[in-house]
């Protein structure tokens, strides 16, 4: 009976959860008008006009704010991996002062908001002048608290003895990092999809440094708001939808990987 009732509790909050998503998926093919008729779920009919209108490119150019978002998130976490890997591995198994010191800063910049240093961040690339510039905005999150005291927890359940044989063989300090990369591959791959997702929904710092005619994807999706109606409701919705679309599938592709990352490195 416990049993039972554990799994329509659960349901129960699922489907409270999946209605936001199944309403904006469905109001992507209304009007404006259906939209405002909230007791009505269903569309009169499935006419995907607002997807039309959405890469007709008359409200923004939305294949290039889609290949931008993609390369922006894409990118960062990718360096963000080889950066904060190669932190973890000296803070887990190099033998110098004040690692310590270096974990407990890691730590306490998952605790500091990264909106307090935005505009730090941002007066730092305009005086070297790299405002505007995409690959300047990939590069200044590619280093993580976060990041850092994952692969160090990671690279301290690594046994000594592999790094010992590396060593014999006449590996460098950066030969044997690059050797044991292959051996953390599905915690490289969890953490390239958590770094994905922080960098996919990021608003402020796109919007401090990028153009006005740079658009990510979080910035699309406001410039789509209009309050004056003159964007119908759907495409802005339309555009909600697509944003979801990558997530997904990023998720679908690494979830087992991502599943065995967290519960062998991390909870064990």
């Amino acid at each position: 009976m416990t049993h039972l009732f554990g799994r329509v509790l659960v349901g129960f909050f699922g489907l409270i959860t999946l209605y936001p998503f199944v309403w904006m998926v469905l109001s992507s093919f209304k009007s404006n008008r259906e939209i405002y008729q909230p007791g009505n779920l269903l569309p009169q009919s499935f006419d995907p006009f607002s997807y039309r209108l959405l890469f007709s490119g008359d409200f923004v150019d939305f294949y290039e704010v889609l290949g931008r978002s993609l390369l922006f998130a894409g990118g960062q976490a990718l360096f963000a991996c080889l950066i904060t890997s190669g932190c973890g591995y000296a803070l887990a198994k190099g033998r110098f002062m004040g690692k310590s010191l270096l974990f407990l800063i890691s730590l306490l910049v998952i605790l500091y908001p990264q909106q307090t240093m935005s505009l730090a961040l941002f007066e730092w690339m305009t005086t070297m002048g790299m405002t505007g510039n995409l690959y300047a905005l990939i590069f200044s999150g590619v280093a993580s608290g976060l990041g850092v005291v994952f692969f160090t927890q990671v690279f301290r359940k690594m046994p000594d003895e592999l790094i010992d044989l590396a060593t014999v063989e006449g590996q460098s300090p950066w030969g044997t990092f690059l050797t044991l990369l292959p051996l953390i591959m599905p915690a490289l791959i969890a953490y390239w999809v958590l770094h994905f997702l922080i960098g996919w929904q990021q608003h402020l710092l796109p919007l401090l440094v990028l153009g006005s005619d740079q658009l990510t994807l979080p910035l699309a999706l406001a410039k789509l708001a209009d309050t004056s109606h003159r964007i119908p409701e759907a495409v802005g919705l339309a555009a909600g939808v697509v944003a979801m679309l990558p997530v997904m599938l990023v998720f679908l592709v690494c979830f087992r990987r991502l599943r065995s990352a967290l519960s062998e490195w991390v909870v064990s």
